[in-house]
């Protein structure tokens, strides 16, 4: 089934450079999407104070952003582990 969404996802994080550092890394991560997804999903992560802010918008099969989505939470969880030990 074809869909289009759009999504805000936000994290709150108490400290603004873990947040700042958690946003650069999915950042980085988001620039390396497949070629394919390129065209149909767009992500775009930033901070502000102490939050992340993620906001995607797709066009396509909805089991694609269902893993594209998990993928993003995946991150996030990995970037929190990390920021979490320095």
């Amino acid at each position: 089934m074809k869909i289009e969404a759009r999504a805000e996802i936000v994290w709150h994080y108490s400290d603004a450079k873990r947040a700042e550092a958690i946003a650069e890394a999915l950042e980085v991560d988001n620039v390396g999407l497949p070629e394919s997804l390129k065209k149909s999903l767009n992500v775009l992560t930033r901070w502000e104070n102490g939050d992340v802010i993620t906001k995607v918008k797709y066009s396509g099969e909805i089991e694609t952003l269902i893993k594209a989505l998990d993928d993003l939470v995946f991150s996030i969880k990995i970037a929190e582990d990390v920021t979490e030990k320095v």
